[in-house]
């Protein structure tokens, strides 16, 4: 087994994407995408519906398999090892031991719904990484306080709004003690009087954790982000601080994007 792409050891690099290749059928939705986030880095990724952002998330805790191409996170390859230039399939233990390291927070709230928002937050530590019930308890009850929902403790996810579930969901991936955060559209299943109360936890995140955050937030990425990476057709059109990419975007499919939603 060799492993000869593997990147230099650097453990300021959390997340290695290199030349990454995903095809849906005959359709090319990751197109050739390298990218690399460095510890407590915070990048958002932007792009029109379809231009594979939520693919590519996905495909970083192996979600969805790749075609070509690797991703290192923490330095190791995720979902393959590699044999004679090939990618083989990791077996499940690995891909889920792996998947304990990525905290991933989706569109929709996924929560157990006949659990309280404590119990939701207690499940994985628990039974995934052990951890005795008495801490995880613990430690469920600080993270609902840092998400502002320790009222909320005995609630089932039926008697929460939308925006509570998100915030409960994000404090449930905190809890198995993530070295990377995903965020995959978390603001689009809410009402819009929701959004502010998630924008506002992931804020209070950022900086303290590494985070990739695929939205259409503009107002969140230009405050939160380190950088931000315009994607469609599924390439890497353009990267840069929000500054550059907000006020003086290089390609002209990135002021195309920017002019139709800024105005």
């Amino acid at each position: 087994m060799t492993d000869k792409f593997a990147p230099k050891p650097d453990s300021s690099v959390i997340v290695q994407a290199e030349k990454v290749n995903k095809f849906f059928g005959k359709l090319h939705v990751l197109n050739n995408i390298s990218l690399e986030v460095r510890q407590n880095e915070v990048v958002v990724i932007l792009g029109p519906s379809g231009s594979g952002k939520s693919t590519f998330l996905r495909c970083i805790n192996h979600l969805e398999k790749i075609n070509s191409g690797h991703i290192y996170v923490n330095g190791h390859m995720i979902g393959y090892s590699e044999r004679n230039g090939k990618l083989i399939e990791d077996n499940e233990a690995n891909i889920s031991r792996q998947r304990a390291e990525i905290g991933m927070v989706f569109q929709r709230f996924n929560l157990f719904p006949h659990l309280t928002a404590l119990e939701n937050i207690m499940e994985a530590p628990v039974h995934v990484r052990k951890i005795a019930t008495a801490q995880a308890r613990e430690d469920a009850e600080r993270l609902l306080a840092r998400v502002g929902l320790e009222a909320k403790r005995n609630q089932y996810p039926n008697q929460l709004s939308g925006g509570q579930q998100q915030r409960v969901a994000i404090a449930r991936a905190l809890a198995m003690k993530p070295t990377l955060m995903l965020f995959d559209e978390p603001t689009s299943a809410l009402d819009p009087e929701m959004i502010g109360e998630v924008l506002d936890v992931m804020k209070e995140l950022a900086h303290q954790m590494t985070m990739i955050v695929v939205s259409h937030e503009m107002g969140f990425a230009k405050a939160a982000a380190d950088r931000v990476v315009f994607m469609d057709y599924g390439q890497i059109v353009e990267q840069g601080t929000p500054d550059e990419f907000f006020s003086n975007p290089k390609e002209e499919r990135s002021r195309l994007f920017l002019s139709q939603i800024l105005h």
